[in-house]
């Protein structure tokens, strides 16, 4: 392979006694991506359902908590059309990969409540999204905690199982003591101040499970190596 790297090949010994050795650009999932929980997972053209439900679970609970109403940056009926969808044609080792990424379902508010009443949202959107099957909403890395301090003005968190996420961002603008956020929603007609979140997966693609699962035999249970590839 000119430029890169030959693909790993791994050998491991199976139930059986047997030494099987096992070719990672067949891999059908991804470098980055844990396969096997895919396995158990709604492929794309059965995803939708699912995903409308915790959608809605976690922005009633942040509406409830904070008063404020959540509107749809698009139509519901395109959440899931498929520009929203961005199929993986590597699996990072040089082989194909069956897997697709969905980035959907945007809503926003036009306000968001004062900074000392922010953890009071994200618990809510907590709950929630723990009653859905994911985890309870990280904080970021970079983000402060708000307790009213002048410079807080921005917290981003993630809520996720390892296959399906959602982003959860609480500003205020007006609070940014630099300016910039003022700046930019004026230059991109932005509100000032919102709760905004949004969901995200990464599944099989449309009628490819059956494909999917007898591919993935040789690779469950093993340990993925790094990529190979950059894509």
């Amino acid at each position: 392979m000119l430029g890169g790297k030959p693909s790993p090949v791994t050998s491991a010994t199976s139930p059986s006694g047997d030494v099987v050795t096992t070719d990672w650009s067949d891999f059908p999932a991804h470098a980055g991506v844990a396969g096997e929980p895919l396995l158990e997972y709604p492929d794309q053209s059965e995803l939708p359902d699912r995903a409308r439900e915790i959608v809605a679970r976690i922005s009633e609970a942040i509406e409830r908590e904070s008063g404020l109403t959540l509107t749809p940056l698009e139509p519901e009926a395109e959440w899931f059309d498929d520009t929203n969808w961005h199929p993986r044609e590597s699996n990072g080792y040089g082989g194909q990969s069956m897997l697709t990424t969905v980035n959907c379902c945007e809503l926003q508010s036009v306000s968001t409540p004062d900074p000392r009443e922010w953890r009071a949202v994200l618990d809510a959107a907590s709950d929630a999204a723990i009653a859905v099957g994911l985890d309870g909403f990280v904080l970021d890395e970079h983000t402060i905690d708000c307790n009213g301090d002048d410079d807080c003005w921005l917290w981003t968190a993630t809520a996720t199982d390892g296959v399906q996420w959602v982003n959860l961002a609480v500003q205020d603008g007006s609070r940014d003591l630099s300016g910039e956020a003022s700046r930019d929603a004026a230059e991109f007609g932005w509100p000032l101040a919102s709760i905004a979140i949004g969901y995200g997966a990464t599944v099989v693609e449309s009628g490819r499970h059956d494909d999917y699962v007898e591919a993935m035999r040789p690779f469950v249970g093993q340990n993925r190596p790094p990529a190979t590839t950059s894509d």
